[in-house]
């Protein structure tokens, strides 16, 4: 399955966003923790909702990212019946950042069908959190120039000295 969204992110704060487990999680519509692991391994805490019964379970992952081709490789193993492999790279195109997520299954039950619409669901909203997450550079960029605007302009000097004939 390939899927693919725009964002107006930067890539590396999305690639932030895909590496770093806390903000990952915290983004995530169904993660509820993410405990770290040795290296690039992890344990992810998720909850689903069927119908209006709420299922939790466990499961590793193991993440690889390369920073200057801006991927992520996150692969899954879901009750050791269903190997999961997600794929994102992460493109610049003009004022937008294309983020394109593959992503394969396998697995021993029939589940394809069903693993693709939650896939498609969660992660339409994940980059949709992702996005309007208020970027930390442009709030400090914003309270710098609030700051300068209450200095005197530079060649102006403080020390006037006026003289008296």
């Amino acid at each position: 399955m390939i899927l693919s969204f725009s964002l107006h992110k930067s890539p590396d704060f999305i690639f932030d966003s895909l590496t770093d487990m806390d903000k990952f999680a915290s983004l995530h519509p169904v993660i509820t923790k993410i405990e770290d692991g040795r290296e690039n391994k992890f344990l992810v805490h998720e909850t689903l909702k069927l119908g209006f019964i709420p299922f939790s379970f466990t499961y590793s992952v193991t993440i690889e990212s390369e920073v200057a081709n801006k991927t992520v490789s996150i692969k899954a193993t879901v009750m050791k019946m269903t190997h999961i492999e997600m794929n994102f790279s992460i493109r610049q195109e003009g004022d937008i950042s294309i983020v394109e997520e593959i992503i394969t299954f396998k697995s021993i039950l029939p589940v394809k069908t069903f693993m693709e619409k939650i896939f498609r669901e969660q992660h339409t909203l994940l980059f949709q959190n992702m996005d309007r997450v208020e970027t930390p550079f442009y709030f400090f960029t914003f309270l710098m120039v609030i700051q300068y605007s209450f200095l005197p302009p530079p060649h102006i000097s403080k020390n006037l000295s006026i003289g008296m004939s």
